[in-house]
């Protein structure tokens, strides 16, 4: 499933457009259409390294809003 986004690509650089590949629904997952997103400040030091280690790219956020499809 093809999904869009911000991402950073390595610690401490900016957001950019970033499409990426989701794998299928498994019969317990739940199909979200999410409306809106914030970035709270663990995303923050999340993104720039500054707990350790991350895996780039990275989509920081993970306060949504949005329905269940």
């Amino acid at each position: 499933m093809k999904t869009k986004g911000y991402a950073v690509k390595a610690a401490r650089a900016p957001l950019e457009p970033f499409t990426f590949d989701r794998r299928n629904l498994l019969d317990q997952d739940v199909a979200l259409d999410i409306y809106y997103a914030g970035i709270c400040h663990s995303d923050i030091h999340q993104a720039r390294e500054e707990w350790g280690p991350a895996i780039f790219p990275m989509v920081p956020g993970h306060e949504i809003v949005g329905r269940v499809s």
